[in-house]
């Protein structure tokens, strides 16, 4: 798998208001770094398992 590295623009897609928004209680008490992170652990995760599908796809053709 190759390195992800994020675009320049996803912080736009998927900004701080909107991430506080759907942690919900969960983002009480973290700051704008806290969700950043964990936002940039759900974007590597989404695309691990994305190019894991698709190789499983893949091999089985």
């Amino acid at each position: 798998m190759d390195d992800l590295v994020e675009r320049d623009d996803a912080r736009e897609v998927l900004p701080i208001p909107r991430c506080r928004q759907l942690l919900g209680d969960e983002a009480i008490g973290l700051t704008g770094a806290d969700i950043d992170v964990i936002r940039r652990h759900a974007h590597v995760l989404a695309h691990t398992l994305l190019e894991v599908f698709l190789q499983q796809q893949t091999d089985r053709e």
